[in-house]
């Protein structure tokens, strides 16, 4: 059986946009799309005085209208992409990150929205999106809007109101790897090395580097990564700056998908995002793959 592409939905334009998203992934590897709305009840210190607590009808309510609306989703995805498959739109229970992160063991991808804008207090996505990239155990990508011509990197592009920028586009532009020779950038370079191949489209190599690294070795790992992909058109570029994560993320604009490593060399075992994959999920521009180095 292949494995689904996993999307976390909430209702809000971010999640959306992940969706339609993740519909076309799932087409491209011809496989289901698997449409997950995960809701927490409310929690209540004290347990109510007599009779059926209201909070409980509340709940009910919230996930009968909850119901509708990932169905609602479901129809409108299979309506804009006969393509796919096969769609699958449920609730779930539960936190959305750790519902997504349980899910992802199975999917070939796990897709999520920057933030989310729902109406609903409990299904707020604004650190799901971080959890999922740091804990999920396959390929996640978070779908960020594409910034607008001159618009900075600096802080985030979307907000509570709605978001800034445009849907990212799955065949537009080629797919950028970040390299570094880590264990997490070569399961990262796998992962982008599929991903240009469904889209039929180029690789980049870059290595982003401080100012006096040495460039024969810096070359020498972008000559290797670029044997393990042979047979698919490569470019390779070793970028110098003082800022590898301002760099990272002045490239993510001309790519169709930004794959980084979870943590790469100059990460260290305690920390959940490495600086370069946490500053491209918070700041980067459309589509941002993260993968850990225990992925297929």
């Amino acid at each position: 059986m292949i494995a689904p592409v996993v999307v976390g939905v909430d209702g809000s334009p971010s999640s959306l946009a992940a969706a339609r998203y993740a519909a076309r992934l799932a087409v491209r590897r011809q496989t289901s799309l698997d449409c997950v709305l995960a809701y927490q009840p409310a929690v209540y210190a004290y347990p109510p005085m007599g009779g059926m607590d209201p909070g409980v009808l509340a709940d009910d309510q919230v996930r009968e209208d909850l119901d509708r609306m990932v169905a609602h989703i479901g129809d409108g995805l299979r309506d804009a992409y006969p393509e796919l498959t096969e769609v699958t739109a449920r609730q779930v229970p539960g936190g959305p990150a750790a519902a997504l992160i349980e899910l992802s063991r199975e999917a070939a991808v796990t897709v999520v929205g920057s933030r989310g804008v729902g109406g609903f207090e409990q299904l707020l996505l604004g650190s799901v999106s971080s959890q999922v990239a740091a804990h999920g155990q396959g390929p996640v990508i978070v779908v960020r809007p594409v910034l607008p011509e001159g618009d900075t990197a600096e802080g985030d592009t979307d907000t509570a109101e709605g978001m800034a920028g445009v849907d990212p586009d799955p065949d537009a532009g080629p797919v950028l790897v970040g390299v570094d020779g880590s264990a997490e950038s070569q399961a990262a370079l796998r992962f982008a090395a599929e991903e240009a191949q469904l889209r039929r489209t180029s690789l980049v190599l870059v290595h982003a580097r401080p100012e006096g690294d040495d460039v024969d070795v810096l070359d020498e790992v972008l000559e290797q990564a670029a044997a393990e992909v042979a047979g698919i058109p490569v470019e390779k570029r070793i970028v110098s700056s003082k800022n590898v994560e301002d760099t990272m993320i002045e490239a993510s604009r001309a790519a169709g998908l930004t794959v980084v490593g979870c943590r790469g060399r100059g990460g260290f075992t305690g920390a959940l995002l490495g600086s370069v994959s946490r500053a491209l999920t918070h700041h980067g521009s459309g589509a941002i793959g993260v993968v850990h180095k225990h992925d297929r």
